[in-house]
């Protein structure tokens, strides 16, 4: 599923200019603006993308560029907000995997304490695995959202003249 399609005069397409355009000789590439699909990676840390108007060889290069270009690409894409809900719950979903099992053996160490300390620890053990579950299947939801989050953007190409928004200034590299 499409979500939404990026002009060539978007921060996202531009961020993939900029990122690309050293690695694709000026002959190559097509008149009008490049199009290409983006798709989150499941980790929410990356985008796989798909280069249209490119030939094979460097549509598979600007695809490893963006790639490599990992989350500095996520935080200027349309899916910026549903990457970083990724990663917040993987991470919740990893503190309650590491803690299971010391409490684990918690539960064996505590009844030299009295049955409190072993029932108490077998409590938090149980909370611990109601909450990995929970988060478990927050995190699945969420990445399948992240994964329907795919989207299409043109690309600016060299010579390609587009309009900038006004009060936003315009840096010339030299």
């Amino acid at each position: 599923m499409v979500s939404e399609l990026l002009r060539p005069d978007s921060e996202f397409s531009r961020a993939v200019y900029k990122e690309i355009r050293l690695v694709i000789p000026r002959a190559h590439w097509p008149v009008e603006a490049l199009r290409a699909t983006f798709t989150p990676s499941n980790d929410g840390l990356a985008l796989i993308a798909t280069f249209e108007g490119l030939s094979p060889t460097y549509a598979a290069l600007a695809a490893q560029v963006v790639l490599r270009a990992k989350v500095d690409m996520v935080l200027v894409s349309p899916v910026a907000a549903l990457a970083s809900a990724v990663v917040y719950t993987r991470r919740w979903r990893d503190t309650f995997l590491y803690a299971l099992l010391p409490l684990l053996f918690a539960i064996p160490l505590m009844a030299p304490l009295g049955d409190f300390a072993m029932r108490a620890s077998i409590v938090l053990f149980a909370l611990n695995v109601v909450a990995l579950l929970g988060s478990h299947a927050r995190l699945l939801q969420r990445r399948s959202t992240l994964q329907h989050g795919r989207f299409v953007a043109e690309i600016p190409t060299p010579g390609l003249r587009i309009k900038v928004p006004q009060g936003t200034p315009i840096h010339h590299q030299g």
